[in-house]
């Protein structure tokens, strides 16, 4: 769960809570042993979004045991789920008085500030984060967020390269830089990054077109980028491609749901998610399947799988029964 925003609450809380990458924590001080399994509740009705059950909870602790912080900072994100940003600021201050050590309070904070636009007051929440937990990978990704919602990209790209470097090849740390360069409009770093992602994870290319994150970036080159297939299959994997007389069309999508068609029949499971474009449509199952056309205009389907995943007669078996279906549906 995202920080702790409604996306109906608030446009520029809902903007803050997709920027932060924070999330709900009994961190801190110590809990009173006879609330802790009561906190430990009210946090999951929190994660599941039933802020309800979740304040009946929190409201009663507080009754008993006014100076609990961690049960404030869950009220706090509570109020602000449905809300009541004021109340929650409230809560939110007296925690972290009662006990400056909680990160996760700071790291909300940073978030309000973010949300009204005080980029100063949220760099210096966030370094007080840090303090506390200086190896946290979020503290750079964060630094960076803020930096660059102040106009100042150069400054915010340390920290993030700090941050990927800590990441290794995750395309996930690259969607989130590239998000937050994107909420900023630093529409060339944000395609840059965008573009690291995809080619590690190629559904990042299908997440980002549904993304609020990446909405005002209209550039040609986002364009080309999100309808070009960056896919090189690994060393050794398996393909295999089988023409079509059915050409590939988002106006006809005769081809499209004869492979969908076919895939149940045989009893292969498929991602419920499928990127189609003008020029051609995938399909993630246990294989990678391309739907597109040929140069005369026929249609292709064109599958690819590791080496690891089929063994050699597996693939043919499979492949060839995918292909024989997709004709028998088309009517030969």
């Amino acid at each position: 769960m995202q920080l702790f925003f409604s996306p109906s609450s608030n446009r520029r809380l809902a903007a803050c809570a997709m920027l932060i990458a924070a999330w709900l924590a009994l961190t801190g001080g110590p809990i009173a042993a006879q609330h802790e399994a009561r906190l430990a509740m009210a946090q999951r009705f929190l994660e599941q979004g039933n802020t309800a059950e979740a304040m009946g909870i929190l409201d009663e602790v507080l009754k008993n045991d006014k100076k609990n912080a961690n049960a404030l900072l869950l009220r706090s994100t509570g109020r602000i789920m449905v809300g009541q940003l004021a109340a929650g600021f409230e809560d939110l201050d007296r925690a972290l008085k009662l006990d400056p050590k909680l990160r996760q309070g700071w790291l909300n904070l940073a978030g309000l500030e973010i949300a009204e636009g005080r980029y100063q007051a949220a760099y210096d929440a966030l370094l007080q984060a840090q303090k506390l937990d200086p190896s946290a990978p979020d503290n750079e990704l964060n630094l960076g967020a803020v930096l660059v919602m102040q106009g100042q990209p150069e400054k915010a790209a340390g920290h993030f390269d700090r941050y990927l470097a800590s990441q290794g090849t995750s395309a996930e740390a690259q969607y989130l830089v590239a998000s937050n360069y994107a909420i900023a409009k630093s529409e060339e770093s944000a395609i840059e990054h965008l573009r690291r992602s995809i080619e590690i994870d190629e559904r990042n290319r299908l997440r980002a077109r549904t993304d609020e994150r990446f909405l005002g970036l209209n550039s040609l080159d986002y364009k080309v980028l999100l309808n070009t297939d960056l896919y090189n299959p690994p060393t050794g994997a398996h393909q295999v491609a089988a023409g079509f007389r059915v050409a590939y069309r988002q106006d006809d999508n005769r081809l499209l749901y004869a492979v969908l068609d076919a895939l149940k029949r045989l009893g292969e499971p498929y991602e419920a998610k499928i990127e189609a474009n003008p020029r051609w449509a995938l399909i993630w199952a246990e294989m990678r399947i391309k739907i597109s056309n040929q140069d005369d205009g026929t249609g292709v389907v064109s599958l690819s799988a590791p080496v690891n995943s089929f063994s050699k007669d597996e693939w043919h078996q499979r492949s060839q029964a995918l292909f024989r279906t997709i004709h028998e549906i088309l009517g030969g």
